[in-house]
């Protein structure tokens, strides 16, 4: 028998604005929830002294009946850079080892990043129409390096989880840096 949970559920994404509707969580991520990731700890505390400059911002929707849960994540990255790196997302892991996700690229350019955090790495050139399915075992994080919005839709299992701390600690290989006006991709050390 049916529930209340257990019935379709229809949203409407405006193409102009990448705003779903009807959306019960935003979550914005300022620079102050993102200091850690920027390896110029020197540039992101002389910017702070002026602004908490919005990085991104995660649209999010749960879809969960009686018998499963997936989930729908509308990111919009905004341009720009903290000490030459690009603005990019916290990157995370999931805590479940057999949840795969799906993201796709509305518009903007830029990279996703991909490491397993025990040595093996990709960095994905992205553009508007890539779609990249994401394995389970590896981390990922996506990295704005045009000059206008980057939007991507992220398709999951709420179940798959997020692990942002091992992210944190870990850090990826790479590094995605503006050198001489373009992106260029930097091993870390």
């Amino acid at each position: 028998m049916l529930t209340e949970i257990d019935f379709p559920i229809t949203l409407a994404l405006d193409p102009e604005s990448d705003i779903f509707d009807p959306c019960p969580q935003v979550t914005p991520r300022y620079l102050s929830d993102l200091k850690m990731m920027f390896k110029d700890q020197q540039a992101v505390d002389e910017i702070l002294k002026e602004e908490n400059r919005l990085i991104y911002e995660i649209r999010y929707y749960p879809f969960r009946t009686s018998k499963s849960d997936m989930a729908l994540a509308v990111t919009r990255i905004f341009p720009g850079n903290i000490g030459g790196e690009y603005h990019m997302t916290k990157g995370h892991k999931h805590e479940r080892d057999d949840q795969p996700e799906v993201y796709y690229c509305v518009k903007g350019e830029g990279f996703l990043l991909l490491d397993t955090l025990e040595g093996e790495f990709q960095a994905i050139p992205w553009r508007a129409g890539t779609i990249t399915h994401i394995p389970p075992m590896w981390a990922h994080r996506v990295i704005n390096t045009g000059t206008d919005l980057l939007v991507f839709i992220g398709v999951f299992h709420l179940s798959a989880g997020h692990d942002y701390e091992i992210v944190a600690q870990k850090g990826f290989s790479y590094r995605v840096y503006a050198v001489d006006g373009k992106p260029a991709l930097i091993r870390q050390t």
